[in-house]
């Protein structure tokens, strides 16, 4: 099995080190960005951006617009992909639970990638593979062959996998995609890791960051590690061993239930390190010197940007050719065979979104002119204060309009305490409609200004809290579920958490409730 090479003592790369002046690969995860560029778009617009026709476009226009600021951002002299192939990796093989917990493919995110890949090959950038070994492996024996040549190396990646090439002192880094740009945040695009930042991240350097998994797995990749070992346990195991071997070769040292566990998942330990460690060996045929800049063919590229109707790419096409180093040529034919680019389910409804917005960044929707615009002429919410009964009444008669899951009620509670048995409930929130005065807030336990009685407000609202029939929503609602529990309400039909929204969307990115609202809606708290 082969080891890492990275060396977790070294120091980052002074900006006046000859390393600094060594030419940059930059590498992409091509599945990991691929992804992102269509969730980013499928969950936000009614089946994700398409084209008139309803060829599938979020995964080509997010995949290339986020290339792009790399490229803006770090200047490359190379670029290369990888991507997974459909084939059986060697892991698969040696366990059939490697990555069976994973969700199937949406049917047209494959066609998607498919056009994306002919994009890649008009721009003249390296798509590369290895049938029985996975993306990460690629760009590992690459991120290796191109230092040894004298390369810097930045990885593209949302897989923590790729943590374990980081080597700072042999110019290897990884650019994480750990959320999604929000204008307004003081971070632009990823997050360069260095040792520092994984260690910040898992607890561990790059080099442990494979006994880490072998001890706690790895629940992505559906890799169990030691029963009963979790994060915790294997960051202070390997705080104070260094690896998994030295672990092993120290049992006698370890106390209690910790080495009665090492002990019996031993071999399970060894089977996950085999599953997480990267491959430095795998069989790629490509030179590095393929991956230079060197312009693009505007004869194949324009045809498809027109086909697939990415206008903005369309109308800025001289200035990627200047981008990936070529030379701008003047009146390009674009004609376009009809069978160049993949079509996808045939009965798409010819009125569905049809193109991209220019400003999109790093998958936030938030970024377009719509969501922008809406966020600036937003105003000030006008809550309506719910201080009588009689206001209660009209408010509780209102809310039985709303039996539509497409278009529930927001919840939410407002409590003395963080921990739902020990709150008291100060107020109910909520929101049920478009205009800014759709909200209506009923205070409870305040220590100023008028409440109503609780009892009153929990009996008015019991028909609609406690049934399935009016569907909600919900920020962290296991919380509010608690509390209103404690207060003899079971809560009923929730249909929608955006708390656990954001985390299935990105798990590393903020989940308050604040920092949603100003990241998808430009609405700032206040």
């Amino acid at each position: 099995m082969p080891k890492s090479t990275s060396s977790d003592n070294s120091p980052p790369i002074p900006d006046d080190s000859p390393m600094a002046a060594s030419p940059l690969l930059i590498l992409i995860d091509g599945h990991s960005l691929a992804f992102r560029s269509y969730f980013a778009f499928a969950k936000s617009r009614q089946g994700g951006l398409r084209t008139k026709t309803g060829i599938p476009t979020s995964v080509c226009f997010g995949f290339i617009k986020s290339l792009l600021e790399v490229m803006e951002s770090e200047n490359p002299n190379a670029i290369a992909i990888a991507f997974d192939t459909k084939e059986a990796t060697f892991r698969q093989q040696a366990d059939a639970t490697y990555k069976a917990n994973r969700t199937e493919t949406p049917e047209d995110f494959l066609p998607d990638v498919k056009n994306l890949q002919q994009l890649l090959q008009g721009l003249r950038i390296p798509v590369i593979t290895s049938p029985g070994y996975e993306a990460d492996d690629v760009l590992a024996t690459l991120a290796h062959q191109a230092i040894d040549q004298g390369y810097r190396v930045k990885v593209v990646s949302g897989d923590r996998d790729l943590f374990q090439l980081v080597a700072p002192d042999k110019g290897i880094t990884v650019l994480y995609l750990s959320g999604p740009f929000s204008r307004g945040s003081a971070t632009v695009g990823p997050t360069e890791y260095g040792l520092e930042e994984v260690e910040a991240k898992l607890g561990v350097l790059p080099s442990q960051v494979v006994d880490y998994k072998a001890l706690c797995g790895d629940p992505s990749d559906n890799i169990p590690g030691v029963k009963g070992i979790g994060a915790k346990t294997a960051v202070k195991l390997l705080k104070e061993y260094q690896n998994l071997d030295n672990i092993y070769a120290s049992l006698d040292t370890i106390k209690g239930a910790v080495k009665k566990k090492l002990e019996v998942g031993k071999s399970d330990a060894e089977h996950a390190r085999y599953l997480a460690q990267l491959r430095f060996d795998t069989p790629i045929d490509i030179d590095l010197d393929q991956c230079q800049l060197q312009g693009f063919d505007p004869q194949v590229l324009k045809p498809l940007l027109e086909r697939l109707e990415l206008k903005s790419f369309i109308s800025q096409i001289d200035k990627l050719q200047q981008r990936f180093g070529g030379v701008v040529l003047e009146d390009i034919e674009t004609s376009a065979p009809n069978d160049t680019v993949s079509d996808t389910v045939s009965n798409t409804d010819s009125d569905t979104d049809t193109q991209e917005d220019d400003d999109i960044s790093f998958f936030s929707v938030a970024e377009t002119e719509e969501f922008q615009e809406q966020g600036s002429n937003t105003g000030s919410i006008q809550p309506q204060i719910i201080d009588t009964v009689d206001k209660l009444n009209q408010l509780v008669e209102q809310l039985k309009y709303y039996t539509d899951a497409g278009n529930p009620v927001a919840w939410d509670t407002e409590t003395s305490d963080l921990e739902p048995r020990d709150a008291q409930l100060v107020g109910i929130g909520c929101c049920w409609g478009k205009e800014l005065t759709d909200v209506a807030y009923i205070p409870i336990g305040h220590k100023d200004g008028t409440n109503l009685d609780k009892d009153i407000v929990l009996e008015s609202l019991r028909p609609i809290l406690e049934s399935s029939d009016y569907p909600k929503v919900l920020q962290n609602s296991k919380f509010d579920r608690l509390v209103l529990r404690c207060n003899g309400i079971q809560l009923a039909g929730v249909v929608f958490d955006t708390m656990l929204a954001s985390y299935v969307l990105n798990p590393e990115t903020s989940h308050k409730l604040s920092d949603l609202g100003l990241h998808y809606l430009g609405i700032e708290a206040q």
